[in-house]
């Protein structure tokens, strides 16, 4: 069973990501499985397990890797 929640570095450490690969790819909207909860807990975001959970497992039907965002130049 799995958590209701995980906090972004948990999820950066499950996606094998830096923070700010985190960052710039949620900003950018190419992370579709994050979803925030609200009201926030202090500062510290929270976002839905299931749908992290969903997208480890390949149920989205696309990669799971993250290796094509490069940054140009």
């Amino acid at each position: 069973m799995s958590a209701a929640c995980y906090t972004a570095r948990e999820i950066q450490q499950r996606l094998k990501m830096s923070a700010s690969t985190f960052k710039e790819l949620k900003r950018t909207g190419k992370l579709p499985f994050v979803r925030e909860l609200l009201p926030r807990v202090g500062r510290v975001a929270r976002y839905r397990a299931d749908l992290v959970d969903q997208w480890l497992a390949g149920l989205w039907g696309q990669p799971r890797t993250f290796t094509a965002h490069r940054r140009a130049g």
